[in-house]
C-alpha cells in the first residue's frame, strides 16, 4: 500500500500490463526513450497540470507544452474514449514513440494501454490496435455509442 493510497487517494493513472510490457521491451531496445516515457508517465501521475491536459485535444501542438495530446479520432468518433501523447524532443522533433491510453469517466482514471512507435499506422485491423481494443473492453470502459 502506498502513502497516498493509505489515505484514500488514488493515481488518476494506472499502467495496462500490456502497456507495461511495451515499456520494458523499449527498454531493452532504447532506454533513452524508455526512461523519458517513464518520467512522463510518472509525473503524470503525481502532476494535477498534466492530469488537467490529457483531455484536451491538441494541447501542445504549437509545441509551447512538452507534449502534444490528441484523440484517436476514427474511434473517438464510434464512441471510444482513447488518446495518444507525443511526446517533444528539443530540436529533433517528437519521440520515436507515442503512449496510447483511454479515459474511463465513471471512475475519472486513465489507463495507459500501448507504447507505440510513431510508425504505427492505427489502421483499426492491425495487431496492435486490436490488442489495444482488447484491454479497453476488459477494464469495462464503455463506449459513447
Amino acid at each position: 500500500m502506498t502513502r497516498n493510497t493509505k489515505f484514500g487517494i488514488i493515481s488518476p493513472l494506472s499502467l495496462h500490463p500490456d502497456a507495461a510490457d511495451d515499456l520494458r521491451g523499449l527498454m531493452v531496445i532504447d532506454q533513452a526513450q524508455a526512461g523519458k516515457i517513464a518520467a512522463f508517465l510518472q509525473q503524470a501521475k503525481n502532476d494535477p497540470k498534466i492530469i488537467a491536459t490529457l483531455l484536451d485535444h491538441d494541447f501542445g501542438e504549437t509545441r509551447r507544452e512538452p507534449y502534444h495530446v490528441s484523440k484517436w479520432l476514427e474511434f473517438w468518433n464510434t464512441g471510444f474514449n482513447l488518446w495518444r501523447v507525443k511526446l517533444w524532443s528539443f530540436p529533433k522533433g517528437s519521440l520515436s514513440y507515442r503512449i496510447v491510453y483511454a479515459y474511463q469517466p465513471s471512475a475519472q482514471h486513465y489507463h495507459v494501454l500501448a507504447i507505440v512507435h510513431r510508425d504505427f499506422d492505427y489502421q483499426t485491423d492491425h495487431a496492435i490496435t486490436q490488442r489495444i481494443l482488447l484491454a479497453y473492453r476488459s477494464l469495462g470502459i464503455t463506449t459513447t455509442r
